[in-house]
């Protein structure tokens, strides 16, 4: 066992867009916005009106005012980002952390070439640093700033959103058994003038994620079937649809219900999931749920949680009503 799962906290944008409205400034054809909606299941997108730092910044106010007594033994924050480069070279997150009234003491950093599934990744290398009653905080959270980053072409398009992880060594909590990924290095190299997507890498991805999964149950030594729930990241219905048939496991299994509200929001998907399920009481005692993601590059990662009472995890959100489906 890695850890344990302490909490999740949650800060959505209130401002969203529809997606006619991204469709509009992304250049999108009429055919293209049917498709997202009608294939995809896309409709709804959070944005910040901020920039990064402001939207991290109001995660961590969020997170130091439902645990003011956690903030000393917070030993380790680490960002983990899909873009590899969040703000200029000479600036850090560290000056959002002492705003916060963090410890000067508490390690900082950021992971991210695993892309959106370094948030996955990112937890055995907390977990592994710390010592019994020290926590480590998991950031997830950036913006769709440009076209190229906010559009994958045929594919998705993102959402913003942050969240804070709070992971510990020890605790009666739900415990991450384990952690799986898988590299297909091959799609990792880009000469900076190639299409948004690479056709190669979507003629493969399916194939990849399935026998990654297989592969993943198998290092879990838990059967696919005696998984209770599948949190993915949120890159659309069809693709998860058609990797739940390949895979022989009910298409209910799989958490997807978000896909419409907040889109793809990077690497915070699998949580934003996770914590849908425990904020709607779906949850048994004693549930595996696998949460998985996949980064370009590409990437794949997998964590196998079990819940001993179900729906234990505490989720704190800045809305009032989480998950949301409010009209376009």
């Amino acid at each position: 066992m890695l850890g344990h799962i302490e909490s999740i906290t949650i800060h959505i944008p209130e401002q969203r867009k529809s997606l006619a409205e991204v469709g509009l400034t992304l250049g999108l054809t009429a055919l293209d916005v049917r498709m997202f909606s009608r294939f995809y299941g896309l409709e709804s997108f959070p944005r910040h009106p901020g920039t990064v730092d402001d939207l991290i910044r109001q995660l961590l106010e969020q997170f130091v005012a439902t645990h003011p007594d956690v903030i000393t033994r917070v030993r380790h924050v680490v960002h983990a980002h899909t873009v590899p480069t969040l703000r200029p070279f000479h600036e850090t997150g560290r000056a959002v952390l002492d705003a916060c009234g963090f410890a000067q003491d508490t390690e900082y950093g950021s992971l991210t070439m695993g892309h959106c599934a370094t948030s996955l990744s990112g937890v055995e290398y907390l977990c592994s640093r710390l010592k019994d009653g020290e926590y480590a905080l998991l950031l997830i959270g950036e913006k769709a700033f440009h076209p190229k980053v906010e559009l994958l072409d045929d594919t998705t398009i993102m959402g913003e959103a942050g969240c804070a992880v709070l992971l510990g060594r020890s605790g009666d909590r739900a415990r991450v058994i384990a952690r799986h990924s898988e590299q297909a290095g091959q799609f990792s190299q880009h000469k900076g003038n190639e299409p948004r997507t690479n056709p190669e890498f979507a003629d493969a991805y399916f194939a990849f994620v399935s026998n990654a999964m297989r592969r993943a149950a198998q290092h879990f030594d838990c059967a696919l079937d005696a998984l209770d729930w599948i949190a993915p990241h949120n890159v659309n219905l069809s693709s998860w649809q058609k990797i739940a048939d390949a895979l022989a496991i009910p298409r209910t299994k799989f958490f997807l219900q978000n896909v419409p509200r907040y889109g793809h929001c990077f690497g915070a998907d699998p949580y934003l999931n996770l914590a849908a399920l425990i904020r709607g009481q779906q949850l048994s005692p004693g549930d595996k749920v696998m949460l998985v993601s996949v980064g370009m590059g590409a990437t794949f990662s997998s964590l196998l949680l079990e819940l001993p009472a179900g729906n234990e995890i505490p989720v704190f959100c800045n809305l009032k009503q989480y998950p949301d489906m409010r009209p376009n």
